[in-house]
């Protein structure tokens, strides 16, 4: 194993090989494994991919990157934590039971899933966040939720971000 994330009910995991692992709950799809199976009690295969680096499992979704900057996102998406809004989409789906792209970005870094949010940083040290902010833990001055990732701030060189359950530490 070489990177691991434990959630609010589920874990995620990715081998030296690059698969991606899950387990725990998946009431809401968080596993990533395309079914809906309530939970898993081992770790179970998530998609046949070989190149993911690393995880952060958040309180009902997850996320991933890719070796090749892509972010990924799957499981419950009520506040758009999962960054899923595009141009001509009505309204983003309200879980997503497999990883899909965030955008077509290829140059996120470091991220993490928080309560139901989620925040990360791009190669050029911006600061992106996404998903509910009634407390203001996206960190733009508002309590609007984002239903895309949203440029926090590309004043500083931010190099590492952490998710609480409705707050932000960069």
């Amino acid at each position: 194993w070489v990177d691991v994330s434990a959630g609010q009910f589920h874990s995620l995991a990715i081998k030296s090989d690059g698969s991606l692992w899950a387990w725990g709950d998946n009431g809401l799809g968080q596993l990533g494994i395309g079914s809906s199976v309530t939970q898993s009690y081992e770790p179970v295969q998530v998609g046949g991919d070989l190149d993911w680096v690393a995880v952060s499992a958040g309180f009902n979704h997850s996320i991933a990157r890719k070796a090749n900057g892509t972010l990924w996102g799957w499981g419950w998406n009520q506040y758009g934590q999962l960054g899923l809004q595009s141009p001509g989409m009505p309204s983003p789906p309200i879980w997503q039971y497999t990883p899909y792209q965030i955008g077509s970005d290829t140059d996120w870094e470091k991220f993490s899933a928080g309560g139901e949010f989620t925040v990360a940083i791009k190669a050029d040290g911006s600061l992106w966040a996404w998903g509910n902010n009634q407390d203001g833990q996206l960190g733009d001055g508002t309590t609007q939720n984002r239903l895309s990732p949203t440029k926090i701030d590309d004043t500083a060189t931010w190099e590492s971000v952490a998710a609480g359950t409705s707050h932000t530490a960069a």
